[in-house]
């Protein structure tokens, strides 16, 4: 292992430490819940399976390769090593992959409540939709062979009665997305203690796409759109004006 891959392996492992402490400081692991991985080269940082994510330190993680082998480090791998080996199969633009299980996400999945519903414009734009991965046994083969499904389109998944997976260029990025998804949830849950929910129409769903598409963003697919009954085109000055809002948005951000 050469110098600058040494130095990578071991910001990574900090930056995953990190990154509990926030996810446990928002709640959304206990006791020994959750794992994450990141990518580097042919290794990947990954945290050991039977320690506290919250307390972790830096060397409390492993290395593995990516067989899920461990080839630095004392403590054995997650049991759920496979469903990020999953992912890194699927997805060669991933870095980092992130299982939590956020409260929101999870109540509303044991309420048989989805997320994939065109309801916020910024799930449109950020994640396409955010797909409900039917019920498969925790350590089991079941959940990386459920995985290899959805990955390919989707950034974040609500595994059924389990939690949150996400994945990004970085474990800051899987982070993100990670607190987007469970916020989203949050919106949905108080939102329906008052009434039913509203999707967005097809016109509206159909400008969003067409703002993903001029900023360049990946275009997902949409599971639970009006527009799949139906292509409802807009305006080419109403679709500029709002790309340019957008663009004003994200620049301020």
């Amino acid at each position: 292992m050469n110098q600058v891959n040494a130095a990578r392996l071991r910001d990574a492992r900090q930056d995953v430490v990190e990154v509990f402490r926030r996810v446990h400081a928002r709640g959304w692991i206990a006791a020994t819940d959750g794992n994450a991985s990141v990518l580097i080269d042919d290794h990947i940082v990954a945290t050991p399976t039977g320690i506290h994510k919250g307390y972790m330190q830096p060397n409390d993680l492993i290395i593995v390769d990516r067989h899920g082998r461990v080839v630095e480090g004392e403590r054995r791998p997650s049991s759920e090593i496979e469903m990020h080996l999953a992912v890194y199969e699927q997805r060669p633009d991933v870095r980092a992959v992130l299982h939590a299980h956020p409260t929101h996400c999870i109540a509303l999945s044991l309420a048989g409540v989805r997320l994939d519903a065109c309801l916020l414009p910024e799930v449109v734009l950020t994640f396409g939709s955010i797909p409900t991965v039917p019920y498969t046994t925790p350590t089991t083969q079941e959940v990386p062979d459920e995985v290899r499904r959805w990955v390919r389109d989707y950034d974040a998944l609500l595994l059924e009665r389990h939690g949150s997976l996400t994945m990004g260029a970085d474990i800051f990025d899987a982070y993100n997305k990670l607190e987007r998804m469970e916020h989203v949830a949050e919106i949905v849950f108080r939102a329906r203690l008052m009434g039913p929910v509203q999707s967005l129409t097809c016109e509206q769903i159909s400008k969003l796409q067409h703002v993903v598409r001029a900023l360049g963003l990946p275009d997902r697919p949409l599971l639970d759109s009006p527009c799949s009954r139906g292509n409802n085109e807009s305006s080419g000055q109403d679709i500029d004006a709002l790309v340019h809002r957008v663009k004003a948005q994200l620049s301020r951000i």
